[in-house]
């Protein structure tokens, strides 16, 4: 009787579940999302040798997994002249090339043993080595972790395949519309002076040694650089004193220096509409204008300006118009850069067929001009803006998001709490702030295009869709030769 009665239930409970749900998907109610940006403060503690620490650490974590990241300030900017290159294969082989006391197969085999990850890099500006080990491993990760960090040996085996490999890399730079782009627009933005821009060469990279990657390992190691990050299943105090007693100890060696400010680029960019000529069936074109600096008062404006024109995929009115309406290319994405050292830009992309370019520049070109002209529906910006709100929890979504959020502001120095009222600032945005800010920013004779792919049919246009190039906007256009893949000089 009594599993018969249960059947019943069963088979009932479907038909009284159906009943709940309503007939059209708009009609779906849910309960709000009560979400609280994490307190920088409650995050944050301070080593013996001043180093910063952020944590995001609970013992009841689900998850028995521990992550911990020495990350410090020095990058590409750091380079010395002849040596570009330096600062990336630094990165790439910390965390590879063994110890003092440990080759790299011995360091592998212990990592191994212990189911943990140790990787690093470094980018332009910072870097990091970071360790993943279950908790209760906790403390030989965190031994092998120091060593590493304090001890790298940067095995020459290891260093010779490292330099043979990126050489063959160097080699294809010109085999894709994308890497030539990627190369040709830093030089379009940043001259050829800068850091931004002045990338490996074959010579530069056959000039590294050891002894320079040493060298650059002990330049960093000062405790003024350094932020010490650690995220999971860990007590916080227990955490703190493991790190005391370990990175808390550092001192400055005679070596170490405190990493100088990022230089801005002093070079002065030419407005105009740039082709490289590439035998390719389609074309990579990336635009530029200069933007702003987060710490600006207008970025929230600009921000959701820009989500508006191209950065909110489907919604944004370049997909909808120049994928969705024209089917010229399977994506274009704008993004306002944050300008961390210097003013950044707001830059977009696309691919298409070289025919295509002209005309889906122009449709570009006159999507930016209705939002300076025209004021953005409510409906239209207020669907923006909810996305942008609604998708932020999202980004804090684990003890590791968090504990990176936070550890990526303490190394730009930027504001305690910057993301706390975000939402409230974006919501804030009004139409009329977004043609302020579309006139601000979307000036045609400031703008950088690039076009890479055949120069023979991008430059005349469809002839169904009758623009030229030269016509898409009152810039002038000139032809920029490609650069050779292992010296990046001009090729005539």
């Amino acid at each position: 009787m009594l599993s018969r009665t249960a059947l019943i239930l069963a088979l009932c409970a479907p038909c009284a579940f159906a009943q709940a749900i309503p007939s059209r998907p708009e009609q779906l109610a849910f309960a709000p999302l009560a979400f609280q940006v994490p307190r920088a403060k409650e995050h944050k503690a301070k080593l013996k040798n001043g180093i910063p620490v952020v944590l995001s650490v609970s013992e009841k974590e689900s998850s028995p997994l521990v992550r911990v990241t020495l990350s410090w300030r020095g990058g590409a900017y750091l380079d010395p002249k002849g040596k570009e290159g330096l600062a990336q294969l630094f990165g790439a082989q910390f965390s590879r090339g063994g110890t003092a006391r440990l080759d790299p197969a011995q360091l592998d085999d212990k990592l191994e043993t212990l189911a943990a990850t140790l990787s690093s890099g470094c980018g332009e500006t910072t870097g990091s080595l970071s360790l993943q080990v279950l908790s209760r491993d906790l403390d030989e990760g965190l031994s092998l972790l120091l060593q590493v960090f304090q001890e790298p040996a940067f095995s020459q085996d290891r260093l010779d395949l490292a330099k043979r490999q990126q050489r063959q890399a160097l080699s294809r730079r010109n085999d894709a519309v994308t890497s030539i782009a990627a190369y040709q627009m830093n030089f379009l933005l940043f001259g050829d002076n800068h850091f931004a821009s002045a990338d490996t060469t074959a010579t530069t990279l056959e000039s590294i040694t050891r002894e320079d990657l040493k060298a650059f390992h002990g330049r960093l190691l000062h405790p003024a650089n350094l932020v010490v990050t650690v995220s999971g299943q860990v007590d916080r105090k227990g955490i703190l004193d493991q790190l005391n007693a370990g990175i808390g100890a550092l001192k400055a060696s005679t070596q170490a220096q405190v990493s100088a400010a990022v230089p801005a680029p002093a070079f002065t960019r030419k407005p105009g509409i740039y082709v490289s000529d590439k035998d390719a069936p389609q074309a990579m074109v990336q635009w530029a204008f200069p933007g702003l600096r987060r710490s600006d008062p207008d970025w929230h404006a600009a921000l959701v300006m820009n989500q508006v024109l191209g950065a909110s995929g489907f919604t944004s009115r370049l997909m909808k118009k120049i994928r969705s309406d024209e089917g010229l290319t399977y994506g274009v994405r704008t993004a306002l850069g944050p300008g961390p050292h210097w003013q950044g830009d707001l830059t977009g992309s696309m691919q298409t067929k070289n025919r295509s370019v002209a005309y889906a520049l122009r449709l570009a070109m006159v999507e930016m001009q209705k939002l300076q002209d025209e004021v953005v529906p409510a409906e239209e910006l207020q669907v923006i803006k909810d996305n942008l709100v609604e998708a932020f929890p999202s980004q804090w979504g684990s003890r590791q998001a968090v504990a990176g959020r936070l550890t990526e502001e303490v190394l730009l120095g930027a504001s305690e709490d910057w993301w706390v009222d975000f939402r409230a600032k974006v919501q804030a945005i009004t139409p009329a702030e977004v043609q302020r800010l579309a006139k601000r920013l979307l000036e045609p004779d400031r703008l950088v295009i690039l076009a890479v792919g055949k120069a023979s049919e991008i430059e005349p246009g469809d002839p169904d869709h009758p623009v030229r190039l030269a016509e898409v906007a009152k810039l002038p256009l000139a032809r920029l030769p490609l650069r050779d893949p292992l010296t990046l000089k001009p090729l005539n």
